[in-house]
């Protein structure tokens, strides 16, 4: 698997097989300096992101159940998130836990967005530029009421084992429950959660072709578009939901 972020100063980070995270310069062909990862072990990284209150890369490694930070500065690849035991904990970073963060990504107003894939959970991570650290600190919005298939408040709506999550133009996100077959779509604002394809259910979003959604792993927006993947190959969702 390959990934990249684009970072400040049109830096890129990128990730290639063999868990290798290499700095590149601004050609984004000449390397600046080539990350030491061995605080993983050898466990994969499976998503990042650049987090602008904090300054620095936030990595997610689902099988240690902890996200990690790269800071630019020390060059340092440290534990960020999660104490390493699975399972579903809010609080302080470093005391919360995690459940095989698979999807990572930050929304306008600089709060972190992830998807415990083993809890069946939506989470965020807000950043406290006030204070030196940041003091983050992760909340679940979706996910309390457990493993299942349900609309409505975020107190009581549930996912089964989604797999990634993307931030619409409106700041709302839309998240891949796999588990479900659906395309799920959450307003930050009203804190509900509704289906918008899939599931089961009478959809409010149509694909551009007819299909049966099969098991949704990734949501992208690319030029004003949602595209989902799943077992059926790759399509592109209406966004009049919006």
């Amino acid at each position: 698997m390959e990934l990249s972020i684009g970072l400040p100063d049109g830096l890129l980070m990128r990730l290639t097989e063999g868990n290798v995270l290499t700095l590149l310069e601004k050609d984004h062909e000449t390397v600046r300096r080539t990350v030491d990862c061995t605080v993983l072990g050898g466990a994969p990284v499976v998503d990042m992101v650049w987090s602008h209150k904090l300054s620095a890369v936030i990595v997610a490694v689902p099988t240690l159940h902890k996200l990690f930070r790269w800071d630019p500065y020390t060059d340092d690849l440290v534990e960020f998130a999660g104490t390493g035991e699975p399972g579903r904990r809010d609080g302080k970073a470093a005391q919360a836990k995690l459940a095989a963060t698979v999807s990572i990504t930050e929304d306008g107003d600089g709060t972190l967005w992830l998807i415990d894939r083993d809890s069946s959970s939506l989470r965020r991570i807000d950043i406290d530029t006030d204070k030196p650290d940041g003091a983050p600190q992760v909340t679940t919005v979706v996910g309390r009421a457990g493993v299942g298939f349900a609309d409505g408040p975020s107190e009581t709506a549930q996912l089964d084992h989604p797999e990634d999550l993307q931030i619409l133009y409106d700041g709302s996100i839309v998240i891949a429950d796999t588990g479900n077959d659906a395309i799920r779509h959450l307003d930050p604002g009203s804190q509900e959660l509704e289906t918008v394809y899939g599931g089961g259910t009478t959809s409010a979003a149509e694909f551009e072709d007819d299909i049966e959604l099969r098991r949704p792993v990734r949501v992208t927006v690319a030029d004003s578009e949602l595209w989902v993947q799943d077992d059926n190959g790759r399509h592109r969702l209406d966004l009049h939901f919006v």
